[in-house]
């Protein structure tokens, strides 16, 4: 399924295009859409679709400035342009971004659901392409990209001198100059195919762009350099890379994997500490299936911090400082302060592994990684030692993952993040901009660390809180439709009926009726 994004000053259009991938057979989701582009950017950046359908002239961000913004930031995106202008400059400004179409208004749904299969066909065959490069390589290459593999290693871990970096990256036709740098890096694997593949994935991302510098570091590493203008610029231009690469690699080869980034350096003598905080931060991902962490952003170890074993400390005080080797000392505390009667009871035991297991999930989030249902739970409670057995094995999962959980540490800033959408989801223009500022996050790593604490992108989570607060609106009054689509964020009523059906299974109307 290719996911398709619409911006079109025309509600009409927009509409009629919706409902044209509708009918189509399920090989294109509609994903989104925004009436300019300046609306759109920001959500076709944190939702990354396949496929952008957009209008030439729109207000405040025209499409065609809106495909040059997007060609650089997601260059696998398939660009297809609308126009009730058959004129020359446009379809000449069109074909220099490689646009895969160029359809006059008014669209004929025919018409354009054929160029979309043609565009899903050539996303399909791109993607082919690049699986199956790792047949293709030259021995020749693979010499000098060794070659040049070795020279950034060497750049990177302090192996040489600045003015050494410099007069060999001339040799590489590599520009070293800038005043910022970033040092990325993830784990690959070791397997030469995939590599390749790998390698092919980021020439299509990456070959126009010269501020990214990216190489195969040994038999199982890809590591990645970022120049910018400023500590901020790059830092933030550090997420977004990764985020394309995470997401390209995750849609060609079905590969998730754990990028670190360090931080910003200002000469290139500070590339080796910058290098080191990247490996740092992607070695705190580990046992993840995948996730993007800058260094400082997962909360340090605990030195020393151990749990309180006084009696008089709650259970779950004891639980939340607990580590992997405290678990023994921890369930003697646990199991071990009763009298030798209650602890022979095989219903005392139940009660206290239960309490034990409630505990532990409460500060697992919920999670539910062992069997909890109260037979199973009973008959492990049978002897004094399946009742250890078995809570040894949950606490080893909950404090397990909870150590290499990848937990971001701004816990306090997404709260605020939260409250923040929660006052102003009302206003349509909202966007991931406007909350990443207002707790102080560049756009990029507030993307990331939203939805890595959240599990929604920050698109998913501001349509669930309208969502939500419409369905409250649809049970407790008897507003017009369209008065409760303006208050809670969306001014086009058609858009807020199509995106309430989608995620409730009932068009507006329908629910209020069976709500009644």
């Amino acid at each position: 399924m290719f996911r398709v994004f619409v911006v079109d000053d025309e509600e009409i259009i927009r509409t009629g295009i919706r409902n044209a991938l509708d009918r189509s057979d399920g090989r294109f989701s509609f994903t989104g859409e925004a009436p300019d582009g300046e609306m759109a950017l920001p959500v076709l950046l944190e939702i990354k679709p396949d496929i952008l359908v957009t209008d030439v002239r729109m207000p405040f961000l025209d499409g065609l400035e809106l495909a040059e913004l997007v060609r650089k930031a997601m260059p696998w995106v398939r660009i297809i342009f609308l126009s009730g202008h058959d004129e020359f400059e446009y379809a000449q400004r069109a074909i220099s971004l490689q646009a895969d179409a160029y359809i006059l208004k008014p669209v004929d749904s025919h018409k354009l659901l054929d160029v979309l299969e043609q565009t899903g066909q050539r996303i399909h065959e791109e993607r082919e392409r690049l699986r199956a490069a790792a047949q293709h390589s030259r021995r020749r290459e693979e010499e000098q990209d060794v070659l040049r593999s070795h020279f950034l290693s060497e750049l990177l871990t302090g192996g040489m001198s600045t003015a050494q970096a410099i007069e060999q990256a001339r040799e590489w036709d590599l520009s070293l100059t800038a005043r910022s740098y970033v040092v990325s890096q993830a784990a690959c694997g070791a397997d030469s195919a995939v590599r390749q593949q790998i390698r092919a994935v980021l020439e299509h991302l990456f070959a126009q762009q010269s501020d990214v510098i990216w190489f195969f570091e040994g038999s199982d590493r890809l590591v990645w350099l970022i120049l910018g203008d400023d500590s901020s610029a790059v830092r933030d231009r550090a997420y977004a890379v990764a985020q394309s690469i995470c997401h390209e690699l995750h849609q060609v080869l079905g590969m998730d994997v754990q990028v670190g980034i360090g931080e910003a350096a200002d000469r290139l003598s500070g590339l080796p500490q910058s290098y080191q905080q990247a490996r740092q931060a992607a070695g705190q991902l580990r046992g993840l299936s995948g996730g993007i962490a800058g260094y400082g952003d997962l909360p340090a170890p605990e030195e020393g911090r151990r749990f309180d074993i006084r009696a008089n400390v709650p259970l779950v005080e004891k639980l939340r400082h607990a580590r992997l080797d405290d678990i023994p000392v921890l369930l003697e505390n646990h199991f071990g302060g009763v009298s030798d009667d209650d602890i022979q009871s095989v219903l005392y035991r139940y009660y206290l592994l239960m309490d034990l297991l409630v505990t532990a999930a409460r500060l697992d989030n919920g999670e539910k990684t062992w069997e909890q249902d109260p037979q199973q739970v009973l008959r492990a409670a049978q002897t004094r030692e399946s009742t250890l057995g078995y809570a040894a094995d949950a606490l080893r999962q909950v404090i397990g993952r909870r150590a290499g959980s990848g937990q971001v540490r701004y816990a306090a800033e997404i709260q605020r993040a939260q409250e923040y959408i929660a006052a102003h989801y009302p206003e349509e223009e909202l966007s991931l901009h406007a909350v990443a500022a207002a707790v102080g996050f560049s756009p990029n790593h507030f993307s990331t660390v939203f939805s890595q604490q959240t599990g929604e992108t920050f698109v998913e989570y501001l349509t669930r809180v309208r969502i939500e607060a419409a369905k409250e609106r649809l049970r407790t009054t008897k507003d017009k439709m369209s008065d409760i689509a303006f208050d809670v964020g969306y001014h086009d009523p058609n858009y807020f009926s199509y995106l309430f059906k989608k995620r409730t299974g009932q068009s507006p109307r329908d629910y209020r009726a069976a709500a009644q």
